[in-house]
């Protein structure tokens, strides 16, 4: 959250199991990590684990997603109770180093959406299961000294059968490209105290479009431990707006903060953030 979105070009990071899972390949060391968000009355939670067997990475994760409850009326509008909206997820995900300079990932996800309701709206529970995968990429650029790229495609498989339905309605299929620059690595090759990186992704709704999004994100780093990052969001589906960030890294601990300051964000309870934690074994 604190680069605004522009991670897809990202090369081993742990939160590529949400974003390209082509990033995971990087990873040195098994990881546990911890994330939990809110946007605009919705919260996320998600627990993971990363584990590493010679060039391959192997991951489970649980990811959760409360859209809080609406109310529910009748013809004459009366009260008929509250309904709860919940989304979840089962990511399984797998991450390879083709090269030095390659790595791929593919993730399967098993979704459930539910709503539950409390009163006389009985009618408005149900469960739907659908099927989902990811499959993405990272690769230095080696004519380009600090410059890589990325790509993946997400949520793209057979789509989810609502509760009733005869037929199925796809997900959200999105394609993203980015391309990640070191700044300091490209101009000041021996330079080890201080790192900038530029960041930038588009993104596609393969199943719409008619949304093309972008992304641009800046990291500033000292000594491998503090960052400090920021960035700037144009959504199609009004969330347009700035970031900001902040991480530590020490040791086999990472703790990051992230806030976002889009059009609907404001400094209450609804205000987007995010805080990820992670631990290397």
């Amino acid at each position: 959250m604190g680069l605004a979105g522009a991670v897809v070009a990202s090369r081993a990071d742990v939160e590529g199991v949400l974003w390209n899972p082509a990033s995971a390949a990087g990873i040195e060391s098994p990881t546990a990590y911890f994330h939990v968000a809110n946007d605009f009355g919705t919260s996320s939670q998600v627990f993971g684990f990363l584990g590493r067997w010679q060039e391959l990475r192997i991951g489970l994760a649980y990811y959760h997603f409360g859209m809080g409850s609406i109310e529910a009326r009748d013809e004459s509008n009366q009260d008929l109770g509250s309904i709860a909206l919940d989304d979840d997820a089962l990511i399984l995900t797998g991450g390879y180093g083709l090269s030095s300079a390659v790595d791929l990932g593919l993730s399967y996800k098993l979704v459930r959406l539910s709503s539950a309701c409390s009163g006389d709206c009985n009618a408005f529970d149900g469960k739907s299961i659908g099927h989902a995968f990811d499959v993405g990429v990272t690769a230095d650029i080696t004519a380009a000294r600090g410059l890589s790229v990325g790509a993946v495609l997400r949520n793209f498989g057979p789509g989810i059968r609502v509760s009733g339905a005869s037929t199925t309605d796809p997900l959200p299929t999105r394609l993203r490209l980015g391309a990640s620059l070191n700044a300091v690595r490209a101009f000041v090759p021996g330079e080890e105290r201080f790192g900038i990186v530029l960041q930038v992704d588009v993104q596609q709704t393969v199943t719409e479009f008619d949304d093309l999004e972008a992304y641009l994100g800046a990291e500033a780093s000292l000594r491998g431990i503090l960052y400090v990052r920021g960035g700037y969001a144009w959504s199609a589906a009004g969330r347009s707006g700035a970031a900001l960030g902040i991480g530590l890294r020490y040791d086999r601990l990472t703790v990051d903060l992230g806030r976002a300051f889009d059009d609907f964000s404001s400094f209450d309870s609804d205000s987007p953030f995010q805080l990820s934690l992670a631990f290397g074994f």
